[in-house]
């Protein structure tokens, strides 16, 4: 369950036009408050949208709905399907660097997955928290910082 949290503050201000009539305005803030700030722009922007994981999933039509299909079902057995049973989704740090390194060609298949070395940091918690959410059935959730060690320790065969 997610609990939004939303702030209406009122606090005075000078009227540029009079500037001795004060007003009050939900969109300022008083030096009492600045210290808050980051917490509030954290709230307002990230903590209650309605699609938490949205440039994951930018990210997963952009670089992974061609193979894996929109719904994340593959192409039978040239390409496996994005399921709960698949341990690679339940597992972040393998999937941080099966996504990074990719995977060697299948000789039964003929079919590769390719690397993906473009991904920063931050995308690539994004769509590792997009695939969780959206495929897993134990979804765990990464932090940039913890993706950031992930990929230090990916090695590459």
């Amino acid at each position: 369950m997610r609990v939004c949290v939303s702030f209406v503050f009122d606090f005075p201000f000078k009227n540029p036009i009079e500037p001795n009539n004060f007003k009050t305005n939900s969109l300022m803030f008083s030096t009492r408050t600045l210290p808050l700030l980051p917490f509030i722009l954290f709230l307002s922007t990230g903590g209650c949208q309605p699609e938490p994981y949205s440039q994951g999933e930018v990210l997963y039509k952009y670089h992974c709905e061609n193979c894996h299909m929109e719904d994340g079902s593959g192409l039978g057995k040239l390409i496996p399907p994005l399921d709960s049973s698949r341990l690679t989704l339940s597992d972040p740090v393998k999937l941080v660097c099966l996504i990074r390194n990719g995977l060697p060609v299948n000789k039964l298949t003929g079919q590769q997955m390719p690397a993906n070395l473009k991904l920063n940091e931050v995308e690539m918690t994004n769509l590792v928290n997009f695939l969780g959410s959206k495929y897993a059935s134990n979804p765990q959730t990464v932090i940039v910082p913890e993706v950031k060690k992930m990929l230090a320790g990916c090695q590459t065969d």
